[in-house]
């Protein structure tokens, strides 16, 4: 343990903190009502069904991914692609009349290699897709659902947004350090076309990363359930690693949400452009608890990549989920020995009650009130009932294991650099010391608390 009473051993990252004691007293109390607001929502089933309609409601008409809500055996509401079915180009092989009888298109996923293929039944909503899974499942067919993932901003847009700082002034960019950078992947909304004049995020923006931080339903002046979350991440890994060279995809759209075979393309794709680690700040509790077969074939190909290439197999990192309960998350709970799944801990670094948790969780750091660069915009007073506004070279507070995750991805990228190491020796590295907590793995501190 270190000189704070209760903190988990570590080192400390990033830059120094330039807030006054009374702008951090400030910030603690925006904090503590962001995690009350969010503890006190957490198993709300009514609040969860009216945010599930606003986010279908706000893409009806719109060319985005189009899902549906259904229950699996434990009564718990997963979201589902409507009208597809995914399964593996062999199975496919092997069934192929059975499957042309009830399903009217096939699609090869051709970024996956075409090893998987989306089976499009049209206007097909989640109860009639889940019987006509189990009818092909009891006659031999191995199809699986196309899960929709979304980011802890989308769960819990409204009661645990981003909040302004009361900071007045920004910390300044720590220098990249010595050493051959590493290349970490943002899989996430995009970054936001915004020019800064501080210094941070500078060469983010490409022509197919942007986030358009105000799409959904139409531009309407305010920002989007999921806009920003990139930004935020990558701003994260930044102050963790300012040396790390930082590459943003657009795996979600501006809402926060996106298909399992969307996400694990872009997932691809960011390895076969170097990626030595990939930071997963979404996930889902995938239906009965089924892991995502599109996910799972990302990872296949990622490890393969690596194996023909004869580089160790990319480090992904990925953050836990808000669900508050033991209960596996993915892609963070798939147990490939290259993945790392990352809980949130509180300002004290106690357990924090929001975060997942489990025996799949591998490490934990500081998951509340993380500080970092968001983007210039209106909330909605429809999605926050306190809506505020940002402006030029926004700097926010926010809380969830989406800001865990690139803490661990930043930190092992720093190591990595610095000590010239593989992703996989400076994960041990930053690990190493850290306190053991059951359900939240190895805890350890990177960015310091507020």
């Amino acid at each position: 343990m270190s000189a704070r009473s209760g903190q988990p051993s570590g080192s400390s990252y990033g830059p120094a903190d330039p807030r006054s004691y009374e702008e951090r007293l400030a910030d603690l109390h925006t904090i503590y009502d962001q995690v009350c607001n969010i503890n006190s929502r957490q198993g709300d089933s009514a609040v969860g069904d009216d945010l599930i309609r606003q986010l279908q409601e706000r893409r009806a008409e719109t060319d985005l991914v189009q899902f549906d809500p259904v229950a699996d055996a434990r009564g718990d509401m997963v979201l589902v692609v409507r009208g597809e079915l995914l399964i593996r180009a062999e199975a496919l092989e092997d069934h192929g009349p059975l499957i042309a009888a009830y399903c009217a298109q096939t699609h090869y996923v051709e970024c996956l290699d075409n090893r998987l293929v989306r089976l499009v039944v049209s206007d097909t909503g989640g109860s009639q897709l889940i019987q006509l899974a189990g009818t092909l499942r009891a006659r031999g067919v191995a199809v699986s659902m196309n899960d929709v993932a979304t980011t802890g901003a989308v769960i819990k847009k409204g009661f645990g947004s981003p909040e302004p700082s009361a900071a007045k002034q920004q910390p300044s960019l720590p220098p990249p350090g010595d050493g051959e950078p590493i290349r970490v992947a943002v899989i996430d909304t995009g970054i936001a076309d915004q020019q800064r004049s501080d210094g941070w995020l500078t060469g983010l923006v490409r022509s197919d990363n942007v986030d358009p931080l105000d799409e959904l339903p139409s531009p309407n002046g305010f920002l989007d359930l999921g806009a920003g979350h990139g930004t935020f991440v990558a701003g994260v890994i930044q102050q963790v690693a300012p040396g790390a060279e930082i590459a943003v995809y657009r795996g979600l759209d501006s809402d926060g949400a996106g298909s399992m075979a969307d996400t694990a393309c872009a997932m691809v794709r960011a390895v076969r452009q170097g990626a030595q680690i990939l930071n997963l700040s979404f996930g889902l509790e995938a239906l009965d608890d089924q892991p995502p077969v599109a996910l799972e074939v990302a990872l296949e190909i990622i490890n393969e990549i690596a194996a023909e290439t004869g580089r160790e197999a990319p480090l992904i990192v990925a953050a836990a989920g808000n669900f508050g309960r033991a209960r596996p998350v993915f892609p963070a709970a798939f147990p490939f020995p290259n993945v790392v799944a990352v809980a949130g801990l509180t300002q004290g670094f106690a357990p924090a009650q929001w975060s997942s948790r489990g025996s799949w969780v591998d490490c934990s750091t500081l998951g509340e009130g993380i500080w970092s660069t968001y983007v210039k915009g209106s909330e909605s007073p429809i999605i926050d009932p306190k809506p505020d506004k940002f402006g030029d070279d926004a700097w926010a507070l926010w809380t969830g294991t989406s800001f865990a995750a690139p803490q661990i991805a930043g930190a092992v990228a720093k190591v990595a650099q610095e000590h010239e190491l593989t992703p996989r020796d400076a994960l041990e590295k930053v690990l190493d010391g850290g306190s053991k907590i059951p359900g939240y793995g190895r805890a350890v501190e990177i960015l310091p608390p507020t």
